[in-house]
């Protein structure tokens, strides 16, 4: 059996992953990548482990890649990425559904000993808010998404990048 690629679209998988979103005064941490779009951020997440519940995963992920412990809160949002969609030339064999949370810090300052960071990733910054709208953030939608009134903002972001 051959190794099948990101980019192969017979990959038949659909990964689930979470993200943690988390909000220090009106600041969001954000992790930055470098790749083949050239510098973009993140927040902290990644795949979910067999036998891990969400909680758990956010919680492992933004420690791995930040250095910060957290205790995850609700559900703030989810959406579906299709790679296939975004990037056609490169990401067709990738798709992708995030779930992201709320999280509170339970230290203000990060462990650097804890921190695994991923491939590609260049660092770890505080973005304020209104600045995300512009910025490299993917998914873009999460940028407005965040200053939308939380009465009305959808708790389902469909298909986007």
């Amino acid at each position: 059996m051959r190794s099948r690629g990101r980019g192969d679209a017979e990959m038949a998988r659909v990964r689930a992953a979470t993200r943690g979103l988390v909000l220090v005064e009106g600041r969001l941490l954000v992790t930055m990548l470098h790749g083949r779009t050239g510098e973009f951020w993140l927040t902290p997440g990644g795949g979910q482990h067999f036998g891990e519940t969400k909680e758990e995963n956010v919680a492992r992920e933004v420690l791995e890649e930040t250095g910060y412990r957290v205790r995850v809160g609700d559900l703030a949002c989810g959406r579906d990425y299709l790679g296939a969609r975004h990037f056609p030339d490169w990401d067709t064999g990738f798709q992708q559904t995030e779930l992201f949370f709320w999280c509170h810090l339970l230290d203000p300052d990060p462990d650097p000993a804890a921190v695994e960071h991923d491939t590609h990733q260049t660092g770890v910054q505080w973005v304020p808010v209104p600045e995300l709208i512009g910025s490299p953030l993917y998914p873009r939608r999460l940028a407005t998404w965040l200053q939308e009134d939380p009465e009305t903002r959808p708790t389902w972001l469909g298909d986007v990048n």
